[in-house]
């Protein structure tokens, strides 16, 4: 192999994951890892690979028979409306329709040419330029601004809904009424924010802590963009096994060390996938503490929203009203991402308004703070802190009963109009 690696303190005797995997240590292959960071499709694909029980090179479909990739889209349908305060009814019908319109494929193209996107929709039209309808947040946000204008909406066929919003001239109703029942199950799947995390990834907590997790992604990821083969790290894995486990069945360890690789690699499959919707490959990928706080923060979607909880090691049960609840409120979250990228900015919105430097929102950076106040000229009233993953987008907590999750916020009349500033951390 060009790099050396290794798995050490793998597997226990009962089969839980409980250590790190895949220890990158040689430096021969730095230059080729670190042109591959650079493309994010291409490093999501490999890393995909390791996570497809064939180790094909294709990415293994998973909750549904949907690949990570239309899960992402579907839960960025979700995240819309929950943000809306819309009914689950509306995530149906707007489940059924990108199902029937591109099947969740946001690189769709269809109509002559004339149509983008999940939804199919015609910059023509008046549904937004070319770039628009392809950035799956926004494409959501046009099809519910469209369809709350509906009157009756809510109580008339899920089919009659999509059809008046899509083709107010031709009746396709027949042919939404196909995906009906996937978009129910979709949406209640992914509507629930114990299960949330689960559809995302498609694999179960396979026994590591937070912080060997963290390892063992690192690992997977470097492995991937260095082009290793992935059999190449299960042989590994499957050596450190023969050793810790003396006198098992060589089938049984072989088994053990291909679970352990995809599982970890899945998920990590699935979170970069889900983070394609448009990141930058320099935010996946990049080494600034910016981006590495962003990072941080995105491996945490899917964990619920509790008040008052989470912090530098991770979620944990909140107070009040999140006392049963271990996630993040959203000043727990950004205090824990930076504390992955080395910085200590307190727990709570007042300190971390005052943790670093006050940046002009045109200059907005990856990893930067964005707050907002209930009076957007008195810092006393700030209510909310997210992460900026660009400009226009952040990873937060937004909730009780949400989930951590990207979404966008200029543009959207409440966030803007509680908008008061941008601090970055030192």
């Amino acid at each position: 192999m060009i790099v050396e690696t290794s798995l050490a303190k793998l597997l226990a005797a009962g089969g839980g994951l409980i250590s790190s995997v895949v220890l990158i240590a040689g430096l021969s292959g730095g230059a080729k890892y670190a042109a591959a960071s650079t493309d994010a499709a291409a490093l999501s694909r490999a890393v995909c690979s390791y996570g497809s029980h064939e180790g094909s090179g294709t990415e293994r479909p998973l909750a549904f028979g949907l690949t990570t990739e239309q899960l992402a889209n579907a839960q960025t349908i979700v995240d819309e409306a929950t943000s809306r305060g819309l009914p689950r009814r509306a995530v149906e019908i707007a489940l059924a329709t990108a199902l029937q319109e591109s099947h969740l494929d946001n690189s769709a193209v269809g109509d002559h040419g004339k149509a983008f996107g999940m939804f199919q929709q015609h910059p023509d039209s008046g549904w937004g330029t070319r770039s628009q309808v392809t950035t799956p947040g926004y494409a959501a946000r046009a099809f519910y601004e469209r369809l709350v204008k509906v009157r009756g909406w809510e109580a008339m066929p899920l089919t009659k809904a999509a059809a008046i919003v899509q083709r107010p001239k031709e009746d396709l109703r027949r042919e939404y009424a196909k995906h009906k029942p996937l978009a129910q199950k979709l949406a209640a799947a992914l509507s629930k924010p114990a299960t949330a995390k689960a559809p995302a990834t498609g694999f179960r907590n396979v026994g590591l802590s937070p912080a060997q997790q963290e390892e063992a992604r690192i690992s997977i990821k470097a492995a991937a963009g260095l082009g290793i083969p992935r059999q190449a790290v299960v042989a590994d894995v499957i050596s450190v096994l023969a050793n810790q486990m003396p006198g098992v069945d060589p089938a049984e360890i072989k088994r053990r060390a291909e679970h352990a690789v995809i599982t970890i690699a899945g998920q990590l499959c699935a979170d970069l996938s889900v983070a394609l919707n448009g990141i930058s490959g320099d935010v996946l990928a990049g080494t600034s503490r910016g981006a590495i706080a962003v990072q941080a923060a995105l491996r945490m979607r899917g964990i619920p929203y509790s008040w008052g909880g989470g912090g530098p090691s991770g979620p944990s049960y909140g107070i009040g009203r999140g006392a049963r609840t271990s996630g993040f409120d959203c000043s727990g979250l950004t205090e824990y991402a930076w504390a992955k990228a080395g910085a200590r900015i307190g727990g709570d919105t007042s300190a971390q308004w005052n943790a670093g430097a006050h940046i002009p929102r045109k200059a907005i950076q990856p990893g930067d703070l964005i707050f907002f106040a209930y009076n957007p000229s008195n810092p006393a009233t700030i209510h909310h802190v997210g992460i900026a993953i660009d400009s226009t987008r952040m990873v937060h907590a937004p909730f009780t009963g949400s989930t951590v999750r990207v979404q966008t916020w200029a543009g959207i009349p409440e966030r803007e109009g509680a908008f008061i500033g941008v601090v970055r951390p030192p």
